[in-house]
Order: C-alpha cells, then sequence, then structure tokens
C-alpha cells in the first residue's frame, strides 16, 4: 500500500484551488465587460489557453458562474455565455424582496454605533466614485455589511447567493450614472432609518430599493 504525502497533495488541491478562483475572476472579467456577447459560445479549449488554466481549474470556473448567472452551461451547446432575462431578474428580486426585510428588520435590532460608523464609512468612500466596477464593489459591500448586522448566517447566505445571481444585472444598473446616483440616495434613506430606529420605514426602504432597480431594468431588457 502507497503512502499519500499530504503536504503534495495539500499543495496540489491549493494550487487548483487559486487556478480556479483566478480562473472565475479573469472570466467574470471578460464576460462583464461585454467582449464575449450574450449567447456566444465559450470554447474552452482557447479560453483555457488565453487564461493560462488547465481545463480542470477551467471547467470548475464555468460551474461557479454557472451559480453566478454569468454562463449557462448545455449539454449540447456546451457553456455559452448567458443573456439578460427579465423572467430571470424577476424571479431573483422578488425572492430578494422577501428576504432582505427580514434581514433589516433583524440588524435594527442588532447594531451598535459600530455598524453604524461602517456604513457611514463605505457611502462615504463611493460617494464620488464614477468608474461602474469600483462602483459595484462599494455597492456589494455596503449590502453586504448591512445584513452581516443581522447576525443571521444562514439567511445572510442566501442572500449572498441571491446577490450573486444579480451580478449581471448590477452590472448594468453600475454602467448608467443616474442609476449609480439613485441608489446611493437609497442607501443613504437606509442608514438614515437605521440611526433613527424605524424599523417600519428600513424595511419599505429595502424594498422600494429593490423594487425600483428591478424596473429600470425591465426597461434595458430585451426578452
Amino acid at each position: 500500500m502507497s503512502v499519500i504525502e499530504p503536504d503534495r497533495d495539500v499543495s496540489r488541491l491549493i494550487d487548483r484551488t487559486t487556478a480556479t478562483e483566478a480562473a472565475t475572476k479573469a472570466l467574470r472579467a471578460i464576460i462583464l465587460s461585454g467582449e464575449v456577447p450574450a449567447g456566444a459560445p465559450l470554447r474552452q479549449d482557447e479560453v483555457a489557453r488565453r487564461l493560462g488554466v488547465s481545463r480542470t481549474p477551467l471547467r470548475e470556473a464555468l460551474q461557479r458562474l454557472e451559480a453566478e448567472g454569468l454562463v449557462r452551461l448545455d449539454v449540447h451547446k456546451g457553456a455559452v455565455v448567458a443573456k439578460p432575462s427579465i423572467a430571470q431578474v424577476s424571479e431573483i428580486f422578488e425572492l430578494q424582496q422577501l428576504l432582505e426585510p427580514v434581514a433589516g428588520r433583524s440588524a435594527m435590532a442588532r447594531m451598535t454605533e459600530s455598524d453604524l460608523v461602517d456604513l457611514r464609512d463605505i457611502l462615504a468612500s463611493h460617494t464620488t466614485i464614477s468608474d461602474p466596477a469600483a462602483w459595484e464593489t462599494g455597492n456589494a459591500e455596503f449590502h453586504a455589511r448591512l445584513y452581516d448586522i443581522a447576525r443571521k448566517p444562514l439567511l445572510t447566505e442566501m442572500i449572498g447567493q441571491l446577490r450573486n445571481r444579480s451580478g449581471l444585472y448590477v452590472h448594468m444598473l453600475a454602467k448608467s450614472p443616474q442609476g449609480r446616483a439613485r441608489a446611493h440616495g437609497e442607501h443613504l434613506e437606509m442608514v438614515s432609518a437605521l440611526e433613527v430606529g424605524d424599523t417600519a420605514r428600513l424595511e419599505t426602504l429595502i424594498r422600494q430599493h429593490l423594487q425600483t432597480t428591478l424596473e429600470w431594468l425591465k426597461a434595458f431588457i430585451e426578452d
């Protein structure tokens, strides 16, 4: 019986994990940039060669991006860049409207002054951001920090999964200066509701924020 060398085994796993993460990040950026149009096939040999990874980490990266709604894996066609869909974005936002107000209510009950300071700092740091990618990062940070205050790991995880699914649509919003400004104003209102302890208003603001974003997206998506 051969003896497995743990250090070498772990090293290989880490190398593959690192390659998968790098491939996921690079391919996500390529798709969101619009370089590969929606509906276009992603030929794995070509993509692997361009990214400098083997087929295994690329396949794992494609599975991650499928979970984010950026890639569709078809039995016959292989990997294809996903097309924005009104039906899909409506379902995602409908679920978010169910879960996020619950997290907001719990955040209101558990918040501390330190939490409020963090939220204010996050908003202050991207008030004048004009770069869409940087705005997306700040937007994700704000929502993650807000719902982390709820101290409900499973709920936060479920919201995070839905927000990953909505990444393509948030990317569309981020390209619009008006969309960014509107969202930022709504974020400020949420923090104000937290500051005065108005739970009902916070829940309403969260639902309205999601619904307004959904209606904005519907105007730009061709089904």
